[in-house]
Order: C-alpha cells, then sequence, then structure tokens
C-alpha cells in the first residue's frame, strides 16, 4: 500500500498534467489562429475531452509513484516514455472520437492533430521531471525530523539505503537502540545509543518524532512497550518487515476474515469486481471480433487450405489453462495436415518449418491463425489478455526450470499478453528469453488493471501490423 507521502505525488502529478494538456490547447488555440487557419468550434468540448483522456490514462498508472524515486536515469526515461505513448494515445482517442460523434465537419482536423503531437512532448517532459520538481519544492529540506532505531542490530544493515533515501525527506537517524545485550556491527556513523531501558530517559531529554521498530525473536517482550512510549512521547512508529529478506517475491498485506496476514503476491483479480470488469472487456471486444472477423476469415483461409493444403480449417490442441486445469485451444490450421496423428505436436515451429504451408505461414507472422482464440474467449476458457497457454509437456519442463512458473496459473490464459505484446513470441529458444516471459507474465497477475489489459491490446495491434522476426 502507497504511503500517504506517495499518493499526495500522484495526485498532484495527475493534477500537474490535467493542467498542462489543459493550457497547451488555449495555447495551441491562439497559434492557430496567429496563423490565419481554419478555426476550430467547439474549443471547451475539446479541451475537456482531452482532459478525460488523460484523466482515464492516468488511472492506475502511478500507484506506485514511490518507485520511480529510486530508479536510475534510463529506468525513469523509459518509464516516462511508456506513460507519455499510453496517455497520448488514449487523448487521441477521446478527442478524435468526440469529433465523429459530435459531426464537426468545421474543426480543422489538422489542428487537431498538431494539438495532440505536440502534446506527446510535453506529457514525456512532465512524466520524467514532475517527481523530481515535487522532491526539491515540497519536499523537507531544512526541516529536521529525528528517528530512532530499535531492535534487532543485524536489520540495520539492510536499511542502510532507504535510510539515505530517508534523508532526503527530512528524516535523520540519531541512532540505535538494541534489544540484544550483544554487541553488534551498525551501520558506520550511526551511534549505539545502548539498551532498550534507556530509550524513556532519551525520549524524556531529546525530541524525536520517529521510532523504526526493527524485530526480533523476543519482540513480545519489548514491542508494546515501544508503542505506549510512541504514543506518550508523540513519536509516530515504523515497524519493518524483516520477513521480505526470506523471500524472492516482495510481501504484500492483506486481510482475510478478520485476521491479518502477508502473502507472497498482490492478486488484483482475485476480486470479484475486477472479475466481472475483465469479462466485460473480454466479451465486448471477442463478441464483435466473432461476428464480424471470424465468418470471413474461415472462408478465405478454407479457400487456400483446400488449395495448398486440404484437411480440417480449425487445428484444436489440449493446453494448460487456469489453476492448472486443461482445455482445448480451437487455431486456423497453418501446417499440413498429419493424418492419424502421426506427429509430435510438442515440436515447435521454428524458421524454414516445411510443416507449414505457404499460406500457414502468412497466418503466423500476422497472427491470423489466432482468430479462433475468441472462441475460447466467449467460452471463458481464456481471456482476451493473459499469460500464453503452453503444452503440458512444455507445461512440466518450465516448471521444473523456472522459480514461480505456476504464478501465470492464477489467472486465465490470454489470446495475447504482456510478453507477446512486446515481440517476446515464437519458438522457446533462448531460456534467458523464456525466464523473461515468465517474469513478464507473474508481473502481469500482480498489478492487473483494466488500464494494463487496455494498455497490452493497443501493443498487440501494433505487433501483428509490424510483426517481430520471432513471428514464423
Amino acid at each position: 500500500m502507497p504511503n500517504p507521502r506517495d499518493q499526495g505525488h500522484a495526485l498532484l502529478h495527475r493534477i500537474c498534467l490535467l493542467s498542462i494538456i489543459f493550457v497547451w490547447f488555449w495555447a495551441s488555440l491562439d497559434i492557430w489562429e496567429s496563423l490565419e487557419l481554419s478555426l476550430i468550434t467547439l474549443p471547451w468540448n475539446y479541451a475537456l475531452v482531452a482532459m478525460a483522456g488523460l484523466l482515464v490514462a492516468t488511472f492506475g498508472s502511478l500507484q506506485n509513484y514511490g518507485t520511480f524515486y529510486i530508479k536510475n536515469g534510463w529506468q525513469r526515461v523509459r518509464e516516462s516514455f511508456t506513460k507519455a505513448n499510453f496517455q497520448s494515445a488514449l487523448i487521441a482517442f477521446f478527442v478524435f472520437a468526440s469529433y465523429f460523434a459530435t459531426k464537426d465537419n468545421e474543426t480543422s482536423r489538422l489542428f487537431l492533430g498538431f494539438y495532440i503531437v505536440v502534446c506527446w512532448p510535453l506529457l514525456l517532459g512532465a512524466n520524467f521531471s514532475l517527481p523530481g520538481i515535487f522532491k526539491r519544492v515540497i519536499g523537507f529540506r531544512g526541516m529536521n525530523r529525528e528517528s530512532l532505531l530499535i531492535g534487532n542490530p543485524h536489520s540495520v544493515i539492510d536499511l542502510n539505503q532507504w535510510m539515505k533515501q530517508q534523508s532526503a525527506n527530512g528524516f535523520s537517524f540519531c541512532g540505535v537502540f538494541s534489544t540484544s545485550r550483544r554487541k553488534s556491527e551498525y551501520v558506520p556513523g550511526l551511534p549505539d545509543l545502548g539498551y532498550f531501558d534507556d530509550l524513556e530517559n532519551y525520549l524524556k531529554e531529546n525530541r524525536v518524532h520517529q521510532l523504526v521498530v526493527l524485530p526480533d525473536r523476543l519482540m513480545d517482550d519489548w514491542v508494546s512497550r515501544v508503542a505506549e512510549l510512541a504514543t506518550q512521547y508523540g513519536c509516530r512508529v515504523l515497524i519493518y518487515n524483516n520477513l521480505s529478506g526470506l523471500f524472492d517475491a516482495r510481501l504484500v498485506f492483506m486481510e482475510e476474515s478478520g485476521r491479518q496476514f502477508f502473502t507472497l503476491l498482490n492478486e488484483p483479480l482475485e476480486s470479484p469486481f475486477n472479475q466481472m470488469v475483465k469479462r466485460c472487456f473480454d466479451l465486448f471486444l471477442s463478441i464483435p471480433a466473432i461476428l464480424i472477423l471470424l465468418p470471413p476469415s474461415i472462408i478465405l483461409v478454407k479457400c487456400f487450405q483446400s488449395v495448398q493444403s486440404p484437411g480440417p480449417v480449425f487445428f484444436k490442441q489440449e493446453r494448460v489453462g487456469l489453476a492448472g486445469r486443461r482445455f482445448v485451444i480451437w487455431k486456423f490450421r497453418s501446417m499440413i495436415h498429419a493424418q492419424n496423428g502421426e506427429r509430435d505436436e510438442a515440436v515447435q515451429a521454428h524458421a524454414g518449418d516445411d510443416r507449414i504451408f505457404a499460406f500457414g505461414r502468412f497466418m503466423r507472422r500476422f497472427s491470423i491463425d489466432e482468430l479462433p482464440q475468441f472462441i475460447n474467449v466467449l467460452k471463458g476458457d481464456m481471456s482476451l489478455v493473459g499469460p500464453r497457454p503452453y503444452l503440458a509437456v512444455h507445461d512440466y519442463l518450465f516448471e521444473r526450470n523456472f522459480k514461480a512458473y505456476r504464478v501465470r496459473q492464477f489467472v486465465k490464459p490470454g489470446v495475447t499478453g504482456p510478453a507477446q505484446c512486446r515481440g517476446l513470441r515464437g519458438e522457446f529458444t533462448d531460456p534467458d528469453l523464456v525466464s523473461k516471459r515468465i517474469e513478464m507474465d507473474f508481473n502481469y497477475v500482480g498489478n492487473w488493471s483494466i488500464w494494463l489489459d487496455i494498455e497490452i491490446v493497443v501493443r498487440t495491434i501494433g505487433q501483428v501490423i509490424f510483426p517481430p522476426k520471432s513471428a514464423y
């Protein structure tokens, strides 16, 4: 859960972005009129729908605002670039949807295009620079809020980097009160203030803003006393989660039937509401695809198959889906029909594969063979977006060789996924790339949002139009 400071920065970030594109709209309108070009009607309408598009784009995309500060320069540029692309795309969608919905033939489409194109570098610059500006202007320079660390001395070294980051927020660390009688090495420059029994005397004589509790095996004996002293002397309390060092994944706090727990993964799709939203999104796109795209595609594919490779129009294969359940996936057949099942279906398609007929190669390159999977989406076996489903034999191999592989089965498999929309598709030739695919699937499960699904669909359209080299 983000802390209030990061939530506040995210809200300010959103307000600044909305202000920038609103002001830029009227500035671009003045520029347009100064050039004596055709005027625009309904200016308020377009200004507001542009803001609505940006508002939709920023929901969810700023939820991990605090992590932006700890990334290096290139990572910040890449994240800002991704956000600006998505935000500009939604602004363009909202603006031109309004243009066609209002049947506004008098407004210059060139003006709307000019406005949207220049929005992109403005959003890129704002997404990159605003966090740094907030840190400097709304930061805590000049403030000195003293903090103490209390508890397990071995955990102090783990917090070294965190303490450096906190110093930028106006916190200074005065030292450590140990709950162990044994001496231990602390972070260089951090004083050893003695044993826990001396804490109350220190709080009486010094103004301390924050107590950072470092749990140990005997914390039942002293942690309640820390809470009492914090309340008595007006100190904020942070309890360090030292369990996180035992796991590769970040621990997530959750409440279950009135009890509080940590879990290894946030699962947004455990929410029935999120499940409903995702299902509506699936049906909203898959039903039109089945009614409009699939019938002519079947006729076209069958014609080419009859000439180049007679046999059934569809290829059906058992795959592993949600919770490890098996289901039958539908595709257009792109390979020469194997009589009596003499072919080993576990052998992946590769470059120059002689099993693929000419039009089948075209279908695979532009993902036309995947169109029948909208039937799987309609049946509920698959979702429009999710980790791609694999054969059971591949599932077994991946499970042995890659940690956390089964996590991808917490959600329905997808027609497209977070890896495929970024060009990671095709044959499993490089273990590092396979690991990267699985990592992307893991992140998708833990960070799902409807906006993420929309982004993946938009990216996938680009991959279909401009397929990567691995598409064969």
